[in-house]
Parts: structure tokens; sequence; C-alpha cells
């Protein structure tokens, strides 16, 4: 086994110790051990995204119905509260 020394951050070894708490290691080697094996492969595979292999959704897949129909039975629901656009908004 290949010993390496990592200096980290406060906020990051903060990070860390609650890793370790939280998974039982016995070290923050272990914790940091867990995580390489754990996620790591997928950071190296996601760090940049290739659009190819993740490619924006088609509008079709989420619309199923005419936006005309939607219209038409937007009409002919009673609103559901006295909102109007011409009132201001309170914060």
């Amino acid at each position: 086994m290949a010993n390496s020394r990592i200096v980290l951050d406060p906020d990051i070894r903060a990070v860390v110790d609650q890793i370790q708490s939280t998974t039982k290691t016995t070290s923050p080697s272990q914790a940091i051990a867990l995580i390489v094996s754990r996620y790591g492969k997928h950071l190296i595979e996601t760090w940049e995204l290739d659009p190819n292999r993740y490619p924006d959704p088609s509008p079709a897949k989420y619309y199923t119905q005419p936006v005309g129909s939607i219209a038409t039975a937007a009409k002919s629901e009673p609103a559901s509260t006295d909102f109007k656009f011409t009132e201001p908004i309170e914060l």
C-alpha cells in the first residue's frame, strides 16, 4: 500500500470528519478512500459532460396535450384565486 499525505482546509476537514462519523470509518484516510472508491469513477466520467451523451430532452416528451386544448381547458375552469397581475407583489 502506497502512503500519501494530503493537507485539507479546515472546512473540508470538517466535512471529512462528518463523513467519518456517519460511515464509522476509523480515520480520515479511510473516509477519503471510501469517497474515492464510491464516487471517484463517477466524478471522472461526468466532470465534463458530453452533450452527445446527455442531450437536452425533447419537449415532445413532456407536452402530450396540444397547446390550444390547454388554453381552452384553462378558460373553462373557474379562477382558483383572487390574485390579479395588476396588484403589487408583497414579499
